[in-house]
């Protein structure tokens, strides 16, 4: 990772809400539907309703949708469901919870030597570690454990008590993974890691989705998975970004604080206001600090924009743990990043290479 030299790359951005901890749900024989309709089209895109030929269908636990920009539906629709293909190969490695996927094959051997694995899984675990190490740890793969005291999305709607929090704190630590690359392995060295590639995962899975697309010819499109989004252009024409609002983390879902815009590159935000719920008035959500076990307070939502949708989906957990100072701070050294941060009492910052509106 590089830092940032004199001048910034302003990434035009699109933003919404992302899921630090992916819960990956396998959905099978969905089928794809392209309907066409006004409210369907970017905002402020530029192009026009019959250019636009959109896809869906439910995977990773989400409704994961893509809008090709342009040109011959019949064409496209081949280079649609291999895309969704592949989203639905990758899932399989990546979730924690089927037997057979490589993450839960990893849990499983941990403190038991390395397990040989994907390239892909090995490509994503290099990543999270990356973001750790970046992070300091405010991002961390081996969150597992905790995550299931609290249900892997908050769903059990209980506060760990502090002995439970305790017990499992000490296992949790990305030093204790070990890659190796050339074997193409990932090892636990305690056996009490639980590891979860959810907080990156998505992000990776949907790049790898945008390079099927170009394979087959998509020159324009927008793939959005829950959260996490990517848009390209790389048709040679030039057209008007995609300007799309930034939700208001304590509004209505249509509620917006500002807008950003995306021509090239991706976005994932992360939020207190998906997943959470109330004791005594007080707000529990599904980010959660890894050095506390409990959820990260110091922000409402975090926003980061960047050429690479790995790095975007879970560095922005990572900054919305850090909070707006520490978080702030790290999307300014890290050259192609920029993002914009909401605290936790609603006061709202901006990179120095932001481009975008903020009302």
């Amino acid at each position: 990772m590089t830092r940032k030299r004199g001048s910034t790359t302003a990434f035009i951005v699109v933003v919404a809400a992302v899921f630090a901890i992916l819960v990956i749900a396998f959905v099978f024989n969905s089928k794809i539907s392209a309907p066409l309709s006004p409210a369907n089209t970017p905002a402020g895109s530029g192009f026009k309703n019959t250019d636009s030929h959109i896809y869906r269908k439910l995977q990773m636990g989400t409704l994961v949708e893509i809008t090709v920009l342009g040109g011959d539906k019949e064409r496209f629709d081949k280079a649609i469901g291999r895309a969704f293909r592949k989203i639905h190969e990758l899932e399989n490695l990546f979730s924690s919870y089927e037997p057979p996927s490589d993450v839960s094959r990893i849990s499983g051997g941990a403190g038991q030597g390395p397990v040989t694995v994907s390239a892909d899984v090995v490509q994503v675990a290099l990543k999270a570690k990356e973001v750790a190490k970046l992070t300091d740890g405010a991002f961390d793969p081996t969150i597992g454990s905790l995550a299931g005291l609290w249900g892997y999305s908050g769903e059990k709607g209980i506060v760990p008590t502090l002995e439970e929090l305790k017990k499992v704190l000490p296992h949790v630590n990305y030093k204790k993974i070990l890659i190796d690359k050339e074997a193409s392995t990932v090892e636990l060295a305690d056996p009490g890691v639980a590891f979860n590639l959810g907080g990156i995962a998505k992000g990776y899975i949907i790049g790898q989705a945008v390079e099927v697309l170009k394979k087959y010819g998509i020159t324009r499109a927008i793939i959005k998975a829950g959260g996490d989004m990517f848009t390209f252009n790389v048709s040679g024409k030039k057209k008007r970004p995609f300007k799309i609002g930034i939700r208001d983390p304590r509004g209505a879902e249509t509620d917006i604080i500002g807008e950003v815009y995306l021509t090239n590159g991706a976005v994932a935000t992360s939020g207190d206001y998906e997943r959470f719920f109330m004791v005594d008035g007080k707000r529990y959500h599904h980010i959660l600090n890894p050095k506390t076990g409990m959820p990260a307070m110091k922000t409402r939502s975090a926003t980061v924009v960047t050429i690479d949708p790995t790095l975007a989906d879970a560095l922005s957990t990572g900054v919305f743990v850090l909070g707006p100072a520490k978080g702030m701070a790290l999307i300014e050294r890290l050259e192609g990043v920029e993002g914009v941060i909401v605290s936790a009492n609603g006061k709202i910052t901006t990179s120095s290479g932001f481009k975008g509106k903020i009302y």
